[in-house]
């Protein structure tokens, strides 16, 4: 099986598990397991998978960036 190469959310396939997910996000598996589990990173759970949709990933990471700025924005 040809391994995948990932370097951006864009790259990655439009459902993609958690070893595609941890390619592209400076976080350790753990905390993305931690992070799916507690659904803090949208995902379904299959069985004891976790699946990813690359766009509810680009809209949850546009969501977090834009909260860090409006807090960074209102404490400055």
């Amino acid at each position: 099986m040809k391994m995948e190469i990932y370097k951006s959310i864009d790259d990655l396939p439009e459902l993609c598990s958690m070893a595609d997910l941890e390619a592209v996000l400076p976080i350790s598996r753990a905390t993305a397991y931690r992070m799916a589990q507690q659904g803090v990173i949208p995902c379904l759970r299959v069985g004891r998978r976790f699946i990813f949709s690359r766009e509810h990933l680009r809209q949850w990471i546009e969501r977090e960036v834009a909260g860090k700025v409006i807090r960074n924005e209102q404490t400055g």
